[in-house]
């Protein structure tokens, strides 16, 4: 089988990554890069593929089989777009795009055509978040009834001298509460409605820096969420992971997950139930079960997954539709944090 042709559309930190994951493949070879900074000339020579300023002449040069865009989210509706009336399958880094209208389009797009959209929602394919999945979807704690998650970090005050990131948009909700909201979704259904309350009062910047969130899911699920990123703690996804070695690792949790027989701590894989139903109540000791999976890279397993929806051997785990209602629910935090009140979200 010949090796897929992948082409880079954005050569940033994140790109950058992405020409690693390919370069390390065995499914597929990376055939250009393209940025507008003539700058990265020398990323390009050293990866020995052809630099390329404009995107359009890039994907009709080039002739990928898949790109991976990883541009300024404002150019994400304009350059998936492209891939997919060339019939190139796309791999858009999250959010899908900028607004809902331009994902909306999109998708509508792509359905049209036929060709298949992966966002990058990365997280999803991480073991232990599939493991989770398969715990809860199985009935390992009975029938779902809460989820609390928290994140709160203390990111430097020199992350905050690009002045985008003080304002509107360029706050933890969009940056990084969106990885949450979509392994939420992912685990525990659609959010049907969203209540929060978010404050700048301790940067004092335009952007949020604190939300407390109330989620409802399909079912009569309920969550809740503290974010911060003012705030010095061990509990987010990113220090109890280790999923990157930029952050220093904490062994501990940032969700629980609540049913009616038992109940999960993530990341650490602790199930808490009784030993028998038939002697179950808050008298009664409880019992500890560690599920904990082998790890993997999971960029590493999305590249793997993206090779196949390209082949069209998958669907995509992560599809465009399901990009866009991840976008939905995470903007409806900021409008119902404007607002002061419940913002209800339309049925999938």
């Amino acid at each position: 089988m010949s090796k897929l042709r992948i082409a880079i559309l954005g050569a940033g930190t994140m790109g950058r990554r992405h020409i690693d994951y390919v370069n390390a493949s065995g499914e597929c070879q990376l055939v250009a890069i393209c940025d507008p900074d003539s700058g990265i000339a020398g990323l390009a020579a050293k990866n020995e593929v052809p630099l390329f300023h404009d995107e359009f002449e890039a994907l009709d040069l080039a002739a990928p089989d898949g790109a991976i865009i990883a541009a300024p989210t404002i150019l994400h509706e304009e350059l998936a777009l492209a891939c997919i009336r060339r019939g190139i399958v796309p791999l858009v880094e999250k959010p899908i795009t900028a607004a809902l209208d331009e994902g909306q389009r999109l998708v509508d797009d792509a359905a049209a055509s036929g060709v298949p959209v992966l966002v990058g929602h990365h997280r999803r394919y991480h073991p232990r978040i599939q493991r989770l999945w398969k715990l809860v979807k199985g009935g390992a704690i009975g029938s779902l009834i809460g989820v609390s998650l928290l994140w709160a970090v203390k990111k430097p005050d020199e992350y905050y001298d690009i002045v985008w990131r003080t304002r509107a948009g360029g706050g933890p909700v969009l940056t990084n509460l969106i990885h949450e909201i979509d392994t939420l979704r992912y685990i525990c259904g659609e959010i049907t409605s969203v209540y929060a309350a978010t404050s700048s009062a301790t940067r004092g910047f335009e952007v949020e820096d604190s939300a407390a969130i109330t989620l409802n899911f399909t079912g009569g699920v309920v969550g809740s969420i503290f974010l911060s990123d003012a705030a010095p703690s061990p509990w987010s996804y990113e220090l109890t992971m280790f999923e990157n070695p930029s952050y220093a690792h904490v062994e501990g949790n940032c969700a629980f997950f609540f049913g009616t027989e038992g109940s999960i701590a993530f990341p650490t894989m602790e199930l808490w139930r009784y030993p028998s139903a038939d002697n179950a109540g808050w008298e009664q000791p409880l019992e500890q079960e560690r599920h904990e999976p082998a790890d993997a890279d999971p960029l590493a397993a999305q590249l793997a997954h993206f090779c196949r929806v390209i082949r069209r051997e998958e669907p995509p785990l992560v599809s465009g539709e399901e990009g866009l209602r991840t976008l939905a629910a995470t903007q409806a935090v900021l409008t119902s944090g404007s607002k002061g009140k419940p913002f209800e979200l339309q049925a999938a």
